[in-house]
Formats: structure tokens, C-alpha cells, sequence
């Protein structure tokens, strides 16, 4: 079954308490530069990464989170799956800024935050659930069979049999806890130690599977730092 794209909106209600070179700033002081900058933004609160709009914060996991910045998943170097945004809570923002740190440091510490952070993915085509859901799950390192397995049984019940083109992936975390919808769906929550760090180490650590996300939010907190 396929479902329908969800609005921030919606996803806030059933959440909340619960190389393309395209960069984007989460600063709203910064919007009108980085749409000028990276080609156009999207309707009023919307920035756009690499033609998919993305709302400028969302609130899910009962925190308010900024877009930090994003890019293109691609598969074979050149097939665009999705994009992605990455958004952080203004607590996380204000330590992270506090920190001072920079390169793989703050990327470790993004990962590492127990403070509410949200990965957004937005779909490009048409593709399987399960192909979206073996992905996601062989791209974790270090995170035990079951919690993995747990992992994998939320993104299914999300997800269903295919995701539309324009399909939105909510996948939240908060302390130890991780939220999954696609508010097309009732939310799925799994817990469990290190598996936000390995999500997040999908994108932003030493390896990432699309260099472009990890770009952006280095872009993008940068120009929120500076």
C-alpha cells in the first residue's frame, strides 16, 4: 500500500510528547541568504534541499527543532533516492555552540546528544519499504542483534510495502529513544543504548553514506555559529 506524504503539521500532532553541493542553513536570520544562495527557498517556513521543500523547524518528540542543514542520498553515485534534513533543538544548538568544536568532533557530538534531533528524509522516487528498511539497517554499526531487529520491525510498520515518491521519514531522537513515523501511520518508538548514535553516524560519521548531508550540516551550523 502506498501512502501519502504527510504536512509538518500533521506529523507534529501525532509526534509530539511521544555530490549535489546543495547546502542549506538552519538560521532563520540566514533563510533569505541561503535560498538566495543555493537557487530558492519553498513556500513561507520552507527551505528547499536539491528541489524537495523542508520545513525551517518542526517539533516532534515534545522539542522544537531548527533544519541545521542537508543533502542528496544517492545510490550508485548517481540515482537520487532522497534528501535529507537534519534539525536540532535549540538546546543541542546552544551546547554544540558553547563547544566550540568543529569537523568530526561536532559530528561526534551531534551523533552522541541525548537532546531531541530528528533525521528527515524526503523521497525523490518511488521505491520498496523493504528496500528503504535493509538500507537503513546495514548502514548501523555497532548496535546489538535485537535492537536492530526492533529497529528494523518499526521501520516496516511505518514504512508498508513501497513509499511514494514525495514520502516523508521521520526518525526522532530523545535520550536512548527513537521515534518513527511517517504520520501516514501510527508512530512507532524503539529504545534502546547506541542505536541513535549509529543512526546519526549513518550521515555524519567518518563514513557516511551521502557526503552531501554531512556537507550541509557542517554548512549550515556554521553560518548559525558564525
Amino acid at each position: 500500500q502506498t501512502r501519502r506524504p504527510m504536512s509538518a503539521k500533521r506529523h507534529e500532532q501525532l509526534m509530539t510528547g511521544a555530490s549535489t553541493g546543495l547546502l542549506v542553513c538552519a538560521a532563520a536570520i540566514a533563510a533569505i541568504a541561503v535560498a538566495s544562495s543555493l537557487g530558492g527557498g519553498g513556500a513561507a517556513g520552507e527551505l528547499v534541499i536539491d528541489g524537495l521543500a523542508f520545513p525551517q523547524s518542526l517539533r516532534t518528540a515534545g522539542a522544537t527543532q531548527q533544519l541545521m542543514g542537508g543533502g542528496t542520498r544517492y545510490k550508485y553515485g548517481a540515482v537520487k533516492v532522497y534528501a535529507v534534513g537534519v534539525y536540532l533543538d535549540s538546546g543541542g544548538v546552544a551546547t554544540l555552540k558553547r563547544s566550540g568544536k568543529r569537523g568530526q568532533a561536532l559530528f561526534d557530538a551531534v551523533s552522541g546528544s541525548r537532546t531531541a534531533k530528528t533525521l528527515l528524509l524526503r523521497f525523490h522516487r518511488s521505491v520498496g519499504g523493504k528496500a528503504v528498511v535493509d538500507a537503513l539497517r546495514d548502514a548501523l554499526k555497532g548496535v546489538s542483534k535485537p535492537l536492530v531487529e526492533r529497529f528494523e520491525a518499526a521501520l516496516k510498520a511505518v514504512l508498508g510495502e513501497s513509499v511514494a515518491r514525495g514520502a516523508q521519514l521521520y526518525l526522532t531522537c530523545k535520550a536512548d529513544s527513537l521515534y518513527v513515523s511517517d504520520a501516514a501511520a501510527p508512530g512507532q518508538t524503539v529504545g534502546g543504548k547506541g542505536l541513535c548514535l549509529a543512526l546519526f553516524g549513518v550521515y555524519l560519521g567518518k563514513q557516511p553514506v551521502s557526503q552531501a548531508v554531512k556537507d550541509g550540516f557542517e554548512a549550515g551550523f556554521a553560518a548559525l555559529a558564525a
